[in-house]
C-alpha cells in the first residue's frame, strides 16, 4: 500500500517528492554513486521460511535504480541497515535487541553473503576487536568509526583528525579517503609493494599494478579506536584485467572518509546500537551459518 505524500512518514525522508497521485515518493544516492527512487510503500516483510514477520513494514519500490558494475547483475535490491528512522534496522530493533551482524563475500562468489539479527548476531570467540559507534545529530543516517592511523608494514600514518571521521558502510563498495592523508598511505603502499605503477588507472581508481606470479602484497591494518582491523590482499585490491591489480582505496571529493564493503570482506560485523559498539572478527564467510 502506498504511503501519502502528506503524512508524517513521508516527511521522515531525507529527500522526497509528490507523485501526481498524492503518493509519497522517496530518493536516495549511496557513496558509491548507486541510486534509487520510486514509491514509499508498506508491506508485511518476512524473513526465511521461520515464520518471523513483521507486518505495516515501510519500504521502497524502486522504479529507477543505478547500480555498481560490481554487482554483476546479482542485486535485486537494497537492505537499509543505517540509523535513520526508516530504515530496516530501525524499524525492527526493538523486536532485534537493536543489534545485527553481517559476514560479506567476494564478489566473485557463487554463495550468498549473511544478515543475522538479535542475539544470534553476537560476534563469539576469539579475535574479536571492539570501537566506539559514534551517530552525529548532522548526519543522522550513518554510523560513524574513529580512525586513529593506518599501518603499512612497520610503517604508519596518523590521521590526525577527530571522533567520528570515517563512516563504516556495507552498501559502499570502495574505501574513500581524504585527499591528503591518502596520498601519504598510499606512497607506504607504493614503497612497500616496489612495483611500476599502472599509468593512466581507470576511473576511479588512482593506483594500479601489474601483478607478477609470487609477488608479495602487503596486509594492512586500519587502526580504529580500540580496534585494530588487519586487512589482506582480498580486502586491498581488485582484479581488473588478467593480471591488473587496483588498490580498492581512493580519496574522495566528500567532506567525510568511508570505509566500504571490500574492505569488509570475510569479517563478521556486529553494530551493538545500544551499546554503541561496533566489532570485527576475521571470519570464513562461506562457512557462517
Amino acid at each position: 500500500m502506498s504511503v501519502p505524500c502528506n503524512s508524517q512518514t513521508c516527511t521522515l525522508l531525507r529527500r522526497h517528492s509528490c507523485a501526481n497521485s498524492g503518493a509519497c515518493e522517496y530518493i536516495y544516492s549511496y557513496g558509491d554513486k548507486s541510486f534509487t527512487s520510486g514509491g514509499l510503500a508498506t508491506e508485511t516483510i518476512n524473513f526465511g521460511d521461520q515464520g518471523v514477520t513483521f507486518p505495516n513494514s515501510f519500504f521502497g519500490c524502486g522504479t529507477y535504480n543505478v547500480l555498481t558494475p560490481s554487482t554483476n547483475g546479482k542485486m535485486t535490491g537494497l537492505v537499509g541497515l543505517g540509523a535513520g528512522k526508516l530504515s530496516l534496522v530501525s524499524q525492527i530493533g526493538d523486536k532485534i535487541g537493536h543489534k545485527f551482524s553481517y559476514c560479506l563475500l567476494p564478489f566473485t562468489s557463487s554463495s550468498t553473503s549473511k544478515l543475522i539479527f538479535g542475539d544470534e548476531a553476537i560476534i563469539k570467540g576469539n579475535g574479536v576487536e571492539s570501537t566506539p559507534l559514534i551517530i552525529k545529530p548532522s548526519f543522522p543516517s550513518y554510523y560513524f568509526l574513529n580512525l586513529e592511523a593506518i599501518t603499512v608494514g612497520q610503517k604508519s600514518v596518523p590521521t590526525g583528525q577527530n571522533d567520528g571521521n570515517i563512516i563504516i558502510d556495507s552498501g559502499t563498495t570502495l574505501t574513500f579517503l581524504e585527499p591528503s592523508f591518502h596520498n601519504k598511505f598510499v606512497s607506504l603502499v607504493k614503497e612497500a609493494l616496489g612495483v611500476e605503477e599502472e599509468p593512466n588507472p581507470p576511473s576511479p581508481f588512482n593506483f594500479c599494478f601489474r601483478y607478477k606470479e609470487g609477488m608479495n602484497l602487503t596486509n594492512i591494518v586500519f587502526e580504529f579506536k580500540g580496534a585494530k582491523v588487519a586487512l589482506s590482499p582480498k580486502n586491498l585490491f581488485l582484479q581488473l584485467d588478467t593480471n591488473l591489480l587496483c588498490l580498492a582505496i581512493v580519496p574522495t571529493n566528500q567532506p567525510v572518509s568511508i570505509f566500504g564493503n571490500v574492505a569488509q570482506i570475510d569479517f563478521q560485523v556486529e553494530y551493538d546500537l545500544e551499546g554503541k559498539k561496533v566489532s570485527f572478527a576475521p571470519t570464513d564467510c562461506s562457512r557462517l551459518g
